[in-house]
């Protein structure tokens, strides 16, 4: 009996020993969102709800043959349906910090807990408003700003290079990227678009009944100097495209019947396709390196202080909201989103589009503490699905949003999150002055 309680004695502790190294080995490689880790703090960056196109009427129809739809708001502004959709989005983002344990599901304590700074913009404004109300039914956390109108420069930084030399070599940049689209063939798309604008009907001679004024196809894409804040700029088919491929996809997630969007030749499928003509754009616009750190070094510098703060528990200078906040929302643009992507290194696929923006996108960066008292920073990207907004889905845990973890390639490779010293260090070097 003694040699019998002995060995088992021995495979008790061998068993506890091998549970203990499998614990510690868990512990070592912390997943954000497990039962080991608390989340802190979030920061939240919002583009606006689904708004019109910011081009005029007059403007849209010289480059088709039959007319645009009309909105029913003034252009740029965000629509009823847009700021229903962000209300769900909010709603659907309470559930998904009251499952992770930063709120609690329902009540308004957590409404003080919120920080939530818009752009001036009536469409981020409103859109604010709507998150806010989502996220706390009957007791909205306020939305703060400067006065409406106003440029905020921590959405809008003043583009301009240091010198002569400077704005050199951001053009030089820019150019050699211009020259490397050339490389890929988006003429099938654009006069697929062209298409669309003029008329035609599949497999057949297009001969329109209106000629547009203006068309798509004339001119060629090139880098061009801009001027005053813009250093840059762009000329060709690709920008105008870009432009009808974004209001296309507005038609679409506005839930316009399907004989107003593109005219009934542009279903979500075709949305899809042509949205890359957008990300094409935009990619050069917002992801050129040089002119993405012009746009997003001071936001990414405020976050990064921000969630300092949330790890000190004290003021810190240039964070944005107080020492306290558990969730800190800024509602801005996708032009906001996009350079902070670039300058963090971060890339998606999210709904067949990759490194799309859409209405409503969230880049989120969560801080996690560990149960050993360290922290961690776990960024991801957010956004309802074209089906979602088209049909005024309600988004639950059951029936989320579109979500992808991003990481900073500098950070482990191992891991889905970085260390809070990885972070900071990635961030404080892309955001730094030179």
């Amino acid at each position: 009996m003694a040699r019998l309680c002995k060995s088992l004695l021995l495979a008790f502790l061998c068993l506890f020993i091998r549970t203990a190294l499998s614990a510690q080995t868990v512990t070592g490689k912390v997943t954000p969102g497990s039962n080991q880790d608390k989340l802190k703090m979030a920061v939240v960056v919002s583009r606006h709800g689904v708004r019109s196109p910011t081009w005029t009427l007059d403007r849209l129809n010289t480059y088709s043959s039959s007319p645009w739809p009309a909105w029913s708001v003034q252009p740029g502004y965000l629509t009823a349906h847009g700021f229903e959709l962000m209300k769900l989005f909010g709603a659907y983002d309470r559930a998904s910090l009251a499952k992770a344990g930063l709120f609690t599901a329902q009540g308004c304590p957590a409404a003080s807990d919120t920080y939530i700074w818009a752009d001036t913009d009536q469409r981020t404004l409103e859109s604010g408003k709507a998150l806010s109300g989502g996220l706390f039914p009957g007791c909205a956390a306020p939305v703060h700003s400067l006065s409406e109108g106003e440029n905020d420069p921590l959405f809008h930084p003043p583009a301009a290079a240091s010198d002569a030399a400077d704005a050199d070599q951001v053009f030089t940049e820019f150019s050699k990227r211009v020259a490397a689209l050339q490389t890929f063939d988006l003429s099938g798309l654009l006069t697929q678009m062209n298409r669309v604008l003029l008329g035609c009907k599949p497999d057949t001679d297009c001969t329109p009944a209106r000629p547009p004024e203006v068309s798509l196809m004339v001119g060629t894409n090139a880098a061009v100097r801009g001027k005053g804040d813009h250093i840059v700029t762009f000329q060709g088919p690709l920008a105008q495209a870009s432009a009808f491929a974004e209001d296309f996809l507005l038609e679409y997630t506005e839930g316009m019947p399907s004989q107003s969007v593109g005219w009934g030749k542009v279903d979500e499928a075709q949305v899809i396709k042509f949205i890359a003509l957008h990300s094409a754009y935009f990619d050069l616009m917002h992801r050129t390196p040089s002119l993405a750190k012009m746009e997003a070094a001071p936001m990414l510098n405020s976050i990064t202080r921000t969630l300092q703060q949330g790890i000190e528990g004290k003021a810190v200078e240039g964070a944005i909201g107080d020492p306290g906040n558990k969730l800190v929302l800024l509602v801005g643009h996708d032009t906001n989103i996009g350079p902070l992507a670039e300058l963090l290194g971060l890339h998606w696929n999210l709904n067949g589009r990759p490194d799309d923006t859409p209405p409503g996108t969230e880049l989120a960066f969560e801080l996690w503490q560990t149960s050993r008292g360290t922290y961690r920073v776990r960024t991801t990207i957010t956004m309802q699905t074209l089906r979602q907004m088209h049909d005024t889905q309600t988004l639950t845990l059951d029936n989320p949003p579109a979500q992808q973890v991003v990481k900073p390639p500098a950070c482990d490779a191992e891991a889905n999150a970085c260390s809070w010293d990885e972070f900071r260090a990635v961030a404080d070097k892309a955001s730094a002055h030179k």
